[in-house]
């Protein structure tokens, strides 16, 4: 009965924000603040530590901004943000319960992590960053356990150095979607906070750093283990799944090609196409694995259970990236930006400088919990706060988007990390400091490079 009624909360709250944000209107805009709100309470019993902490420093920072009246207005527009981000995360999350019944994608991620070694890392890291674009943080939930199960010998025991390379790699891959994927929630946050800017440039500066950080993984995988000389577990590439690959290539080409549609016919931005798409693709996804005995309407009545069974998780993702997005809004309202704004000028500074500072911002933040979308939020709002800016827009989000990317291997309490570390049992901080700080730290030095050449 619980389950039932957080799916049926967490539904309410997407098609209330689908509404304001198409149809609008005060009814739907009310509507979704009070479902947002009614979310968080009925999710109460399903919040780990990190959503329970997030709920009571939003419950507190709520009673300052009601103080004035500018506040209540700041107020309602960080519960706006709230119920978006929480409807775009729930949305997007929910193609994993296609995703993880697909047996494509269960073939497909065993033939990425069962390569070779010569190509393992490249198959790992280059999988994690395709099948993340359209499952999300699924993709790190899936690989995850596959590769542990790759990593067993024959004898029973644990190839840890195997797990390691190979951990690492699905890290190291996986993050980088946030450069540039739409469908990430990265991408919705900051283009929501950065309308005037060359999303073209966007995107290809983040595909094409996102080449440049795989690649640089893997030379320094390869460095790493020069000296090392690695049990094969598997001495011939597996064949190539080629009905696999196509159906899942099938799934991108409508999800994508649908999105750019509504783009394109309605002029809907990205996150708001992908939130009307992702439930669509989700449903026809899951309809069609049925087995050949399997009556459509039989298949399609499975969906509202499967749905219920993933409630907890998806509350809990709405929940904390909702309130994450909150509390960075109302932050910039209640500390002293505006004065800062008059007594600093930033156009004096140097704009590869400016750039630099805002991944070190969101990496050291990540060290203490603060979640990346809680100062990503904040910077946004404040950036925008000064009348002059010593960078341009674009390559601000990019910067950002960078600093977001480099915590996910770099943090312990990424989102990323601690689901490998919930499904590993490997400490969240054997995965980025032991692990792979040192990478954190070579790709930040390449983007410094980058920024200077960008602001040269």
């Amino acid at each position: 009965m619980r389950q039932g009624f957080l799916a049926t909360t967490l539904v309410a709250v997407a098609i209330a924000v689908l509404a304001a944000q198409t149809v609008g209107g005060v009814f739907a805009q009310n509507a979704a603040r009070v479902l947002f709100v009614v979310l968080c309470i009925v999710g109460l019993r399903t919040n780990t530590v990190r959503e329970s902490l997030l709920l009571c420093f939003a419950l507190l920072l709520g009673v300052v901004l009601c103080q004035s009246e500018s506040g209540w207005l700041v107020l309602l527009a960080g519960i706006d943000l709230a119920a978006y981000f929480a409807s775009f995360i729930a949305l997007l999350t929910a193609l994993k319960i296609a995703a993880e019944r697909s047996a494509s994608v269960l073939t497909v991620g065993r033939y990425l992590i069962k390569q070779p070694t010569g190509r393992r890392f490249i198959a790992t890291a280059s999988g994690g960053h395709a099948l993340g674009v359209f499952l999300n943080f699924g993709a790190i939930s899936l690989m995850a356990p596959l590769i542990q199960s790759a990593t067993i010998r024959a004898d029973g025991t644990v190839d840890q150095d195997l797990e390691r390379r190979q951990m690492s790699a699905l890290l190291r891959g996986f993050a980088w979607i946030l450069l540039w994927a739409p469908t990430t929630l990265t991408q919705t946050v900051l283009l929501t906070l950065f309308t005037e800017i060359e999303l073209g440039k966007l995107v290809v500066l983040g595909l094409a750093t996102s080449v440049l950080m795989m690649g640089i993984g893997f030379a320094y995988d390869r460095f790493e283990w020069r000296a090392h000389t690695m049990q094969r577990n598997v001495q011939v590439a597996p064949d190539l799944p080629k009905r696999a690959f196509l159906r899942l290539a099938l799934v991108c080409t409508v999800l994508i090609g649908t999105t750019a549609a509504l783009q394109i016919g309605l002029g809907y931005n990205t996150a708001l196409s992908l939130m009307f798409v992702a439930p669509s693709v989700t449903v026809f996804w899951f309809a069609f694995q049925r087995g050949e005995k399997t009556a459509l309407t039989t298949q399609l009545a499975h969906f509202w259970p499967a749905l219920e069974s993933n409630a907890q998780v998806l509350t809990r993702a709405a929940i904390a990236l909702g309130l994450s997005g909150f509390i960075g809004r109302a932050l910039a309202e209640i500390l002293p930006v505006a004065r800062l704004a008059k007594d600093i000028d930033l156009s004096a500074f140097p704009g590869w400088l400016f750039l630099a500072a805002l991944p070190v911002l969101i990496t050291l933040g990540g060290q203490v919990a603060l979640s990346p979308i809680i100062i990503v939020v904040f910077i946004g709002q404040v950036v925008q706060t000064f009348p002059s800016l010593p960078a341009a827009s674009t390559h601000i989000v990019f910067a950002l988007s960078a600093g977001w990317a480099i915590s996910m291997f770099a943090s312990p309490n990424a989102t990323a990390t601690l689901l490998i570390s919930a499904t590993s049992k490997i400490p969240p901080t054997t995965l980025t400091w032991r692990w792979n700080l040192k990478y954190a730290a070579i790709c930040y030095a390449v983007l410094v490079a980058m920024f200077v050449m960008l602001e040269h």
